[in-house]
């Protein structure tokens, strides 16, 4: 059986969340994608706390497939991608 992960938007398509953060007057990412916005602003925050010049972090909506999840004691765990 598969497991789809991930949230359906407006449009019907799989959506996934990636964390942001903003240094000086610019957003960065990574290629992080996560099946909640939870888990993203999770990650995000996470990153925030490793880092000293972040002025800001958020999640944003994106059309790539989840590729990882957040754990609360172990924080990114990434997934096992299969292609069907």
């Amino acid at each position: 059986m598969s497991e789809v992960l991930g949230q359906i938007n407006s449009e019907g398509q799989l959506m996934s969340y990636r964390p942001m953060v903003k240094v000086g007057n610019e957003w960065a990412g990574n290629g992080l994608r996560f099946a909640t916005r939870e888990e993203a602003e999770s990650s995000a925050r996470d990153l925030c706390g490793r880092w000293t010049l972040w002025a800001d972090h958020r999640a944003d909506e994106s059309d790539d497939p989840v590729n990882c999840e957040w754990d609360s004691s172990r924080g990114n765990v990434h997934l096992e991608v299969v292609n069907a």
